[in-house]
């Protein structure tokens, strides 16, 4: 504790409001002095204090009642712990608060016995010893419409049994303009002063800080001017935050071994105990975070290791090449999924390979291959072998044979011997012998694609398209001269459709269609690839 540090008897800048450290500038004996005013002047009166949060109302309600009893008032206070209760249970508070017994009859504890009871018997109390009562709700905002509706029937039963009642309601903001709207409860009507209480001006709060430090017995001043004038400006005039701010302050230095406080050190004060700054939430819950954050990395470290000894991971696949055809494809057969399970599986892996979000398209809706998935994104399927795969190095869905029930996996990598493949939750690599037992053939491929592209382009075509193929067909062979680029799908484009289509093993039409195109966007660097080292 700072206590010895800096020569206290008390801490100065605690959390509850305490009238012993009561600071009052002109606004707070203003608001005093009225009330005074009030419940001296009228037979019955409604005020309404306001300001923001930590502005010092609690502190100004404690004050109120203190001073009610050198007056001849009898004041009661209640808070939201209070209105949190049920209503016949704080109405029943107010009788022993204001010294009167409480009925006895089960039947007259109901809200409208209680009302006319307390009123009746204040009427009594004020005609015999002369006494006026003062019923201060702090935290008001927390009363709903249904409480104010019960005030109000309090305050005019008061009036009618002739018992001079005032109250005061103090709460944030948000009261005083829920009692100043069109919709506002019928007890607004009856309010006869709105007093606001402000922040604290720059030397106020400077003030605020020097009688804190006074009043606790400080024999030096813990804060430099550099320093106070850091904490004058950071707490924005609001003594609950320059509260704050000083405790911890004092706090921090006293762990440092600091007599002085400045500047530099307020700065780290700020980020740690205002709820803005990331810092405050990790010093404030630091336990919890790091309990949980160590949590976190024993499961995460757990789950990676697991993910890869079982062979879940891409980078180790569950390896089925060394063992015998049969037992492979018995493994192998095991390892897959539900036909329907699998087959999202393997599509929604393959549009993540090529970073297509749930925005653009469904996986339920790629799974129908249709020839334009969303503009831009195409899919193509036919037939080939795995050497004519592996040219299109892109990962494409395979059908399965009709004995594995159409059942749907991703190829990953291909290789002289074997293949990498997604099963729908777990990777294998199996020998290209054993696969071959188990394919029809049928792959399903997706690309991007110039979403003005036709459905196919020959020669004499021109406009939308062309310059999409033009970007991506590979030059003219070397020795010819270098001719001006074509405007139209002519002979020499149709010469260099017709080599791709021969080198990827379509049929050489010199047509434009899906698997062509699919063949040119593969020859582009961007996109996914198959996976290298597969054996």
């Amino acid at each position: 504790m700072y206590l010895q540090t800096f020569g206290l008897r008390e801490p100065p800048f605690g959390d509850a409001p305490d009238p012993r450290f009561a600071c009052l500038f002109p606004r707070e004996r203003e608001i005093l002095a009225h009330v005074e005013y009030e419940v001296g002047a009228a037979s019955s009166s409604v005020t309404l204090v306001t300001g923001e949060r930590g502005i010092g109302k609690t502190l100004l309600c404690m004050l109120i009642e203190a001073d009610a009893p050198n007056h001849g008032v009898r004041a009661v206070r209640q808070g939201a712990g209070d209105y949190a209760l049920e209503t016949v249970a704080w109405l029943r508070a107010l009788y022993a608060g204001f010294g009167l017994p409480l009925p006895l009859s089960a039947d007259a504890n109901t809200e409208d016995h209680l009302v006319d009871g307390l009123a009746a018997g204040l009427g009594r109390l004020a005609h015999h010893v002369n006494h006026r009562f003062l019923w201060i709700l702090d935290d008001a905002q927390a009363l709903s419409d249904d409480d104010l509706a019960i005030v109000l029937r309090l305050f005019e039963a008061c009036e009618k049994a002739g018992a001079p009642f005032h109250i005061v309601l103090a709460g944030e903001p948000s009261l005083r303009e829920r009692l100043a709207g069109p919709a506002a409860p019928a007890l607004a009507a009856h309010i006869r002063s709105r007093l606001p209480l402000a922040p604290l001006n720059a030397e106020e709060s400077e003030r605020y800080v020097r009688h804190r430090l006074y009043v606790a017995g400080t024999t030096q001043m813990p804060f430099s001017r550099l320093g106070l004038r850091s904490l004058r400006d950071d707490g924005q005039g609001n003594p609950r935050r320059l509260n704050t701010l000083a405790h911890r302050a004092l706090e921090r230095a006293a762990e440092r071994g600091e007599k002085s406080i400045g500047e530099r050190a307020l700065g780290f004060v700020v980020r740690e105990a205002l709820p803005q700054h990331a810092r405050y939430w990790l010093r404030r819950y630091r336990r919890p975070i790091l309990a949980i954050g160590i949590m976190i990395a024993i499961l995460f470290v757990g789950g990676v290791a697991t993910w890869i000894l079982t062979g879940h991971s891409p980078s180790r696949p569950k390896n089925l090449v060394t063992v015998s055809p049969e037992q492979a494809l018995a493994k192998f057969h095991d390892a897959l999924p539900a036909p329907d399970v699998g087959k999202l599986r393997v599509w929604g892996e393959l549009l993540a390979r090529w970073q297509v979000t749930s925005k653009e398209t469904s996986v339920a809706n790629a799974i129908n291959c249709d020839a334009t998935i969303f503009p831009g994104f195409a899919c193509v399927s036919g037939r080939g072998t795995l050497d004519q795969l592996a040219r299109f190095d892109r990962p494409l869905v395979l059908e399965l044979d009709d004995a594995n029930a159409k059942q749907q996996v991703l190829l990953v990598g291909v290789g002289t011997e074997a293949v990498r493949l997604y099963l729908g939750g777990k990777y294998v690599e199996l020998t290209r012998e054993a696969f071959q037992h188990v394919w029809n053939g049928r792959f399903y491929a997706v690309f991007r694609v110039d979403p003005a592209m036709p459905p196919k382009l020959s020669r004499g075509d021109s406009g939308d398209g062309l310059d999409w193929i033009l970007d991506r067909l590979p030059p003219a062979a070397s020795g010819t001269a270098k001719a001006a680029r074509p405007t139209s799908f002519d002979g020499s484009v149709e010469a260099r459709v017709l080599g791709v289509q021969q080198r990827f093993g379509i049929a050489a039409d010199g047509v434009v269609g899906p698997e062509t195109m699919f063949a040119l966007s593969s020859l582009e660097a961007e996109g996914p690839h198959l996976a290298r080292g597969v054996p």
